[in-house]
Formats: structure tokens, C-alpha cells, sequence
């Protein structure tokens, strides 16, 4: 007989976005089941490093960012990016170091970490357990059908054969470029496509000898006889090269462990070093997104999502972006807080993103490693690389737009507005003894600040949270947050003004002036939350 259990949400796929959702929503205390058909996860590093968006939304969880440090070899920030011909050669460009990333520390209270996905996985693994999840391996995903309040779904246990059926509220479907789930509800994928062919050499040599300094190391190479990549591991004597090959031509086969051998040397710039090949992936370079990022009561994640370009790592971020999007709607429409139409606004700001991501993706292959291909670029769509990691705008329901919305998908970091829709910037305060920034203050739930002459806006988030239990704190200038800066400039609040943070540190509304604060703030609430059952005491001016 088929075992059957019942749980609030199922994901599908261990990758960036499968562990990520189940973190997070374990986090916030949502059961979860994370099935994997492989009977581990990836020893391959594939994706190396994680951007400081990311980064501030992992931090959320406490203990994570050192953890995640811990697992890479190199110090927060380290990380040399160039363009060149050989490892060892003059660089053509220098893209980032470690000074460059310690000079924008104004941007934000992360940090870079270059860990690589085959380290940051396994902490990801850990911790999502640890905060609840059910996580098991060797189990896949047969077929499921969606009901009107359930989806029902079959596993089956490889090593068993053993069948399992699930019930479960929703489904979250982060099973890769090939999504399974994808194709079965149809949805199809639009953009550029494949935009070239690689393969992915995994190798061990003595490369302390040969790269300068103990940090990350990633080169764009423009070598005579091949493009490629190179980038270190997080063991010191392990290197990832990567190299296109023109199908047309070649096919993976040609790529002998010898031969591999051969331009890792070539790539490296020196004809003398011992090199043993481990692995040898195959891989296209995309840049695709679905038509439709949920259907019903399931929703894809990650790359079953959308296809972003590597280059700028905007891929794997996107996935772990997506899953602490999704993840804090699907806890509270789960546990009450709002309305199932919440969750229509995931597709409406997420798919966006992969868009924006996309077109920056193809630029930073056409300038860094492939300036004979101009033509692929998508010029109407770009952004400035900080815009697209710190400063897009989500626009859906759950933001309540401001009269000064210029249509505009991103913002430059370094002048933000802080107007609805955009992530919160960063700011060092005191609260109650002890240093935050304003990202640390929304963790798990909404958060209201309010300007330090605004305490109608402070007694009206207190009635609302009360009578309805709705998770919102609330914090007022001078009083509960003490800082060097000007925190009415920072934020471009009045004195009398408040604005409403999402639980993902983005802001979601700002009201004004004295009147009304109890019926504003709640009416933006609702709206926000889809929240149709509110309190007739919570209307009370």
C-alpha cells in the first residue's frame, strides 16, 4: 500500500531554489517536503558566489552568513573578476576586486560570498532541515493533478520502488532548465534561446603556484584558440574552466580528459603544469523565461523559471530571489494573514526580473567575453549591473504605488527614491543597543517606520496588529531608531509620514499626514495582503 501524507507545501528539486524555498519557509514555519530524485546533491561547484542581495536575504536566518562564509575559501568581498587572454596574462580589464567591493559597502549590509554552489548547498541543505524541512533524496516526482483547494502528487522512492502520495496545498516546482513540471502544465518558454554550447572541466592542479593572491579568481578569457571562463574553487588546488565549442563542428565527445588537460594549461598560460581532469559537463548558455510563472496552485522557481546567462552570476540568485519571494506569501496566505490573491503577485514582480536579468546576462557575455556578437543584445531592456542586483522595481498588488512612479524598471542603488516597489536602502541605526540596518528590521514580517512626530502612524500599526495578530512591528525615528544619519533624508520621510516595509525588505506603501491613519494604513494592508475579512474594528479612524 502507498504511503500517504499530507503537507502544507511540496518542492520539487535540491537546487539553489528547491533548498532555498524550503529554508524559508521552514523559517517562517511552514511544513514543507523537498524531494530529489538524485540520491545527493551536486558535487560539481557549478554557480560560484553569492551576490549581496542574496546575501541580505540569507542573513535573515541567523547563523547562515557564517556558515556560508565559513564554507568558501576566500575572506567576504574577496573576489578579482578581469577580462584577458590567459590567467597569467596582462589583464584587457579588471571588472571587480575586493577593494571595488569594500568601497560599496554603503549599498548594503551584506557581503559578497564567492562560495561555490557544490559549498553553499549543503549549508542550504543543513539549515533547511534544521529550521523543519523534510528533505529526501532518491525520491521522485511520477505525475500530479491539481484539485480545487489541494494538489495531489505522486513520488516514488528509487531504491524501493516504493510509491508516495502527497497532498499538499501547493506546489513549488524548482526542478531545472528541463522542468518536468513545466511541461506538464504546459507552459512555454520565450526569448533568445540557446546562445551557445560549453562544456565544463572540473580539474586539480598546483594553482597556488600560478594565481596571485588567496582570494576568488574568475577570468573572462579571450584566448587565441577558444572563449571560455575560468574561475578557483573553493579547495585552493581545484579550477573550473569552461570553453565553447561550436556544435556544428564538435559535440561533447571531443573533449577527451587529454585534451581538457590542454587548455586548462593553455587558459592558465603555462605550458609546464601537471593537470588532472575530474569531470567534463556539458552545458548550453540560455537566456529564456516562461510565459507564466504559476498555474493554479503551482508555481516554478529558479530555472524551471527562467534561463539567465551566467555571466554576472544573475542565474542561480534569481533562484534563491524567487524562493524568498514566494516563500514569505505562501506562509502568510497559510497561516491567515492574507488572501490567496497574494500569490498572483509572485508571477507579477518576479517575471520582470528574469527579464531584466536576462538582457543584463547577454550584455555581460557580449562585453566580456564575446564583442563579436552585438547583434544578440536586447539594447531596449538594460540596465546598469548594481540597478539589476539591488535596484529593480516589483509592481503588482502588493505594493501600493506612489504618485511619483515614472514607469521605469530599475533604479541607480547609489540615489534611491524609496519609493513603493523598491528594495529598502541601507542605513546603520541603534536599536535598543545594539547596531541593524534597516534590512534587519523586517525579518519575517512587515515592519512600519514611522517619522519621529509620527505617532498617530505608531498607535495605528499597534491597533491594527492587535486586532488582527497581523505580524507588524513598528519602529519611529529618534525614539526607536537612533543613527549618525539622517534618517528623514535617508528615506525622504517627513516628520509626519510613515512607510510600510515587506517582509522581503521591500517597500510596499508611505502615507502622509495626520488623518485617517488607522483606515489608511489598514486599507493598505488589505490591499497589499488581499486581505478581504478584516476586522470591522481595525476600520476605526
Amino acid at each position: 500500500m502507498a504511503q500517504r501524507i499530507h503537507v502544507p507545501v511540496l518542492v520539487i528539486g535540491a537546487g539553489f531554489a528547491g533548498l532555498t524555498s524550503a529554508l524559508f519557509l521552514g523559517w517562517l514555519g511552514v511544513p514543507c517536503l523537498l524531494v530529489e530524485r538524485r540520491d545527493s546533491l551536486s558535487t560539481h561547484p557549478r554557480a560560484h558566489g553569492l551576490n549581496r542581495r542574496s546575501m541580505e536575504l540569507l542573513r535573515s536566518v541567523k547563523g547562515l552568513e557564517a556558515e556560508l562564509f565559513a564554507a568558501s575559501r576566500s575572506g567576504p568581498n574577496d573576489w578579482t573578476i578581469a577580462v584577458s587572454q590567459t590567467v597569467t596574462g596582462t589583464p584587457i580589464s579588471v571588472i571587480n576586486t575586493k577593494a571595488m567591493n569594500d568601497a560599496s559597502s554603503s549599498l548594503s549590509p551584506a557581503r559578497l560570498c564567492s562560495a561555490g554552489q557544490d559549498r553553499v548547498e549543503p549549508v542550504l541543505l543543513r539549515y533547511a532541515r534544521a529550521h523543519g524541512a523534510d528533505v529526501r533524496f532518491s525520491t521522485s516526482l511520477v505525475g500530479f493533478e491539481q484539485g480545487a483547494d489541494c494538489v495531489m502528487a505522486e513520488l516514488r522512492e528509487e531504491k524501493t520502488g516504493e510509491r508516495v502520495d502527497v497532498i499538499c496545498d501547493y506546489l513549488l516546482a524548482g526542478d531545472g532548465a528541463g522542468s518536468s513540471v513545466r511541461k506538464e502544465l504546459g507552459v512555454e518558454m520565450e526569448g533568445p534561446g540557446v546562445l551557445t554550447h560549453a562544456v565544463s572541466m572540473l580539474f586539480e592542479a598546483d594553482l597556488p603556484s600560478v594565481l596571485n593572491g588567496a582570494g576568488a579568481h574568475l577570468y573572462y578569457l579571450r584566448n587565441s584558440e577558444f572563449t571560455g571562463a575560468f574561475v578557483s574553487c573553493d579547495d585552493p588546488r581545484f579550477g573550473q574552466l569552461n570553453v565553447e565549442y561550436d556544435p556544428a563542428t564538435k559535440t561533447p565527445r571531443d573533449f577527451g580528459r587529454m585534451h581538457c588537460a590542454d587548455l586548462v594549461r593553455k587558459a592558465l598560460g603555462t605550458s609546464e603544469l601537471e593537470v588532472k581532469v575530474h569531470d567534463v559537463l556539458p552545458w548550453q548558455m540560455s537566456a529564456s523565461v516562461a510565459k507564466q510563472f504559476s498555474r493554479g496552485r503551482v508555481f516554478l522557481v529558479g530555472d524551471a523559471a527562467h534561463l539567465t546567462p551566467p555571466v554576472g552570476g544573475l542565474g542561480g540568485q534569481g533562484g534563491i530571489q524567487d524562493a524568498a519571494d514566494l516563500a514569505w506569501k505562501l506562509a502568510f496566505v497559510i497561516k491567515g494573514y492574507a488572501g490567496a490573491d497574494l500569490l498572483t503577485t509572485y508571477e507579477a514582480e518576479r517575471r520582470p526580473v528574469a527579464h531584466l536579468a536576462n538582457a543584463r546576462g547577454i550584455a555581460n557575455y557580449v562585453e566580456r567575453m564575446r564583442p563579436d556578437r552585438e547583434d544578440i543584445r536586447i539594447r531596449s531592456a538594460e540596465a546598469d549591473y548594481l540597478n539589476v542586483v539591488f535596484g529593480y522595481r516589483y509592481r503588482s498588488r502588493a505594493i501600493v504605488p506612489g504618485p511619483d512612479d515614472d514607469g521605469s524598471s530599475s533604479e541607480d542603488p547609489y540615489a534611491p527614491s524609496v519609493s513603493p516597489g523598491f528594495r529598502i536602502p541601507h542605513a546603520l541605526m541603534n536599536v535598543q543597543g545594539k547596531q541593524l540596518s534597516l534590512h534587519d528590521l523586517s525579518a519575517g514580517g512587515f515592519v512600519l517606520i514611522a517619522g519621529k512626530n509620527a505617532a498617530h502612524w505608531m498607535k495605528a500599526a499597534a491597533r491594527f496588529a492587535v486586532l488582527t495578530g497581523f505580524p507588524l512591528k513598528s519602529y519611529r525615528i529618534d525614539a526607536d531608531l537612533q543613527s549618525t544619519e539622517d534618517l528623514h533624508r535617508t528615506l525622504r520621510l517627513d516628520d509626519d509620514a510613515a512607510l510600510l516595509i515587506r517582509p522581503d525588505g521591500f517597500v510596499a506603501w508611505r502615507g502622509d499626514g495626520l488623518q485617517g491613519a488607522d483606515d489608511r494604513l489598514a486599507s493598505a494592508l488589505d490591499q497589499i495582503c488581499a486581505r478581504s475579512d478584516r476586522p470591522e474594528e481595525s476600520r476605526r479612524a
